[in-house]
């Protein structure tokens, strides 16, 4: 299978490149990740997405550079291959969705909701947004500027993971009928009997997903190298049961593994979770026929 690696080396929305999380791309290249990948028998190759220097406010730079990804990813997807966007922030979903075309739901690992809006967030940081914005709960312009297609319909997100919302962002959720498996059902009951009501319920409204993995899904033990952390999240042996249960039930068009942040790495337990998980990702994307 042919997959393409496309580096998203931004932090804060597309605002700061090769600082912070903007690192963490390179640092999974630099550790390896293509040749890796190649070892598994996979046809590699890799991108770089770089914005224009013009964009100064975030969102200006989140539009700029989600229109180079979302060429990327298409791009790839007519050529045959399957994209795996390392991104250092999670607005880097807007472009993958807006070069995938398709109807489509979300699957989202993260520990936090990402579904802030203007109204809801308490600090006002865009990159709390992401899916709230890719789901047409806000900043619709942005999302017109990208896709002719609609946003994603709300209740075709699953949100996984999740331990730290907002309470205005849990309030959207719950008001919009998204799906949602808290990390600690999963710690409860074991990925399977978790997700599998969930991803049920998914599968009755999308047969293809686009799959988003925040490392920060990840238990701090395992992944302390992000900017927020979160106690309570999964193991990476949880991890990849839930990701080979969505392999085995949806068509996934694409793959992100976002928000590794080097400047916080301790004894490269991050990089080495991350580079578990790209290959995890990557056989993902194998379509189940």
């Amino acid at each position: 299978m042919k997959l393409t690696l496309i580096q998203v080396p931004y932090h804060y929305g597309f605002s700061q490149a090769r600082v912070g999380a903007g690192c963490g791309p390179r640092r999974y290249l630099e550790a390896g990740a293509e040749a890796a990948l190649r070892q598994l028998g996979y046809e590699v190759s890799v991108e770089l997405v770089e914005r224009g220097p013009e964009a100064k406010e975030t969102p200006l730079a989140v539009l700029e550079g989600n229109t180079v990804l979302a060429a990327r990813v298409a791009a790839s997807v007519d050529s045959g291959g399957f994209p795996v966007v390392l991104s250092g922030g999670c607005n880097a979903c807007l472009g993958v969705l807006a070069g995938l075309g398709a109807r489509l739901g979300i699957i989202w690992f993260d520990a936090h909701g990402d579904f802030n809006t203007p109204e809801t967030t308490p600090s006002g940081f865009f990159d709390g947004m992401p899916l709230a914005v890719a789901t047409g709960l806000c900043y619709r312009e942005l999302w017109g500027g990208l896709s002719s297609a609609p946003p994603v319909p709300p209740a075709h997100a699953l949100l996984v993971a999740v331990r730290d919302l907002d309470p205005g962002e849990r309030d959207t959720i719950a008001q919009h009928g998204v799906l949602a498996v808290p990390a600690a059902d999963i710690k409860a009951l074991g990925a399977a009997a978790a997700l599998g009501p969930k991803l049920a319920a998914l599968r009755k409204r999308v047969e293809q997903i686009y799959l988003h993995f925040d490392i920060d899904a990840l238990d701090p033990a395992l992944a302390p190298g992000v900017d927020y952390r979160a106690p309570g999240g999964l193991s990476l042996e949880e991890a990849e049961e839930a990701i080979r249960l969505i392999a085995a039930q949806f068509w996934v068009r694409a793959a992100t593994l976002a928000a590794y942040n080097p400047d916080h790495e301790e004894d490269d337990r991050t990089l080495a979770a991350g580079l578990r998980l790209l290959s995890l990702l990557a056989a993902a994307g194998v379509k189940v026929a």
